[in-house]
């Protein structure tokens, strides 16, 4: 199941949230992370945008709470996000196919299981569309536009961004707060 909510964010706002995080985009990096190419900014990690993390989360609460639990059957959970990563891909780059999976790959010991991923487009890109190849689905990269789809290994996906300009997106994850998972090691901890 796929939500795509055109406008969820307006043009102002998606450029603030570009501007102030392309600030921190360090050019220096190398430009291979997990599963994608490009670079990676966390608001939480910044103290100087604090704010603007408080407003993005006011902006997903609202959506999440009056159509999203209803959307994905979601109302039992007591949800939470993971924080949000401003994700930039210059021309040429790629998200490389995968899935997100209901599991982090947090260092942390304990952790709550994903039950949704969140992607808002904050640039216009031609030629950039986020696609999932088992759904046969491509959705356009329209400036503003929020997609929610489950992390479950049916929906893996991937984009080029073949478009002539970067292609920016703000990334989260919502977590169910209700249920708690211990990673095992080599046997020696229980679930």
């Amino acid at each position: 199941m796929f939500i795509e909510i055109n406008n969820f964010l307006n043009e102002q706002s998606c450029d603030e949230i570009i501007k102030r995080c392309s600030a921190f985009i360090d050019e220096n990096k190398i430009d291979v992370e997990y599963n994608r190419q490009g670079n990676t900014v966390n608001t939480k990690d910044h103290q100087e945008l604090k704010d603007l993390d408080q407003k993005i989360f006011d902006r997903i609460n609202l959506f999440v709470t009056k159509r999203l639990i209803y959307s994905f059957r979601l109302g039992n959970s007591k949800l939470k996000d993971t924080g949000y990563s401003f994700h930039r891909y210059k021309k040429g780059d790629q998200l490389y196919t995968h899935a997100d999976g209901v599991f982090s790959h947090e260092k942390d010991e304990v952790f709550n299981p994903r039950v949704l991923a969140l992607v808002v487009n904050l640039t216009n890109n031609q030629n950039a569309d986020l696609i999932f190849p088992r759904h046969n689905k491509a959705i356009k990269s329209e400036k503003g536009k929020l997609v929610a789809f489950l992390p479950h290994h049916c929906y893996e996906h991937y984009m080029n961004n073949n478009s002539d300009k970067n292609r920016d997106v703000l990334v989260t994850w919502l977590v169910d707060e209700t249920i708690e998972c211990t990673k095992v090691d080599n046997g020696k901890k229980n679930i």
